[in-house]
């Protein structure tokens, strides 16, 4: 069984892979391992954590850091696809008004 320590860096080590993954575009991946990384958290704070106070909040921090840019990249994301969604509306219509004039 995992001590409360390893589990903090057990969760410190995919909140780093989640960074990396969004990186390289893999959404279902990372919201497979986001899932798995929240039940973690959930887990670890079922009990109050054997770890030191300053430890805890250090990687705490960390972690909602690491959200913010991983937020970031799932909002360009975003961006990206409406972009997408956008540019294939318009061909859509150009193709649609093509054919009716054909």
């Amino acid at each position: 069984m995992l001590s409360d320590l390893q589990r903090l860096d057990s969760i410190l080590a995919d909140t780093e892979k989640l960074i990396q993954l969004a990186q390289e575009g893999e959404w279902d991946a990372v919201v497979k391992l986001e899932k798995a990384r929240d039940t973690d958290i959930q887990h670890l704070f079922e009990t109050p954590p054997d770890i030191e106070a300053v430890v805890l909040a250090e990687s705490i921090q960390l972690v909602l850091d690491k959200n913010k840019i991983l937020t970031q990249f799932l909002l360009s994301q975003r961006d990206s696809l409406r972009m997408e969604m956008s540019q294939a509306g318009h061909a859509h219509k150009a193709i649609n008004a093509y054919l009716t004039t054909g």
